[in-house]
C-alpha cells in the first residue's frame, strides 16, 4: 500500500482527485467499504482488471461479470 496526498479534507468531507482514481485503475463505477480505521475504494466489477488474466477464456466479458457476482454472492 501506498501513502498518497492527492486528496482535500474539509469540514464538508473528503475530496479524492480523479487522477488518482484513475491511477489506480478504478474506473467510473466504485465500491466504498469502511472497516476498522480504514476506507477502501474499489471497482464495482473486476471484470476490467482481471481481463488480461483471461484472455484466452472463451467466455465473454458479460459471463465472466456474471461469474464474479455469483461468486461474490451478489
Amino acid at each position: 500500500m501506498d501513502v498518497v496526498d492527492d486528496y482535500e479534507l474539509t469540514n464538508k468531507g473528503l475530496t479524492i482527485s480523479r487522477h488518482l482514481l484513475d491511477n489506480v485503475g478504478v474506473g467510473d463505477e466504485i465500491d466504498i467499504i469502511t472497516k476498522d480505521h480504514m476506507i477502501i475504494i474499489k471497482p464495482k466489477s473486476m471484470t476490467d482488471r482481471v481481463r488480461g488474466i483471461v484472455k484466452k477464456s472463451n467466455l465473454t466479458v458479460e459471463e465472466l461479470d456474471e461469474l464474479y457476482h455469483i461468486s461474490k454472492g451478489a
